[in-house]
């Protein structure tokens, strides 16, 4: 089973005070259950196809997934 993180060229998409904001740190990314949530997430912040990476985390290991 995984979650999706996004990773862009600023840094990866993460909540902050109800919003998203930006982070180095991929343990703090924001998580979303599916391919589609995580890209129209992206998308609404302005990052299109080539702009961001969606990212599977296996949740059995807490880490990004080979791939």
């Amino acid at each position: 089973m995984h979650e999706y993180i996004i990773k862009t060229p600023d840094g990866y998409l993460y909540p902050f005070a109800g919003d998203l904001s930006l982070t180095d740190d991929e343990t703090q990314a924001g998580r979303f259950s599916s391919v589609e949530e995580a890209r129209e997430t992206a998308e609404s912040r302005g990052y299109y196809d080539g702009g961001f990476e969606i990212i599977p985390i296996d949740l059995h290991a807490a880490k990004p997934a080979q791939h």
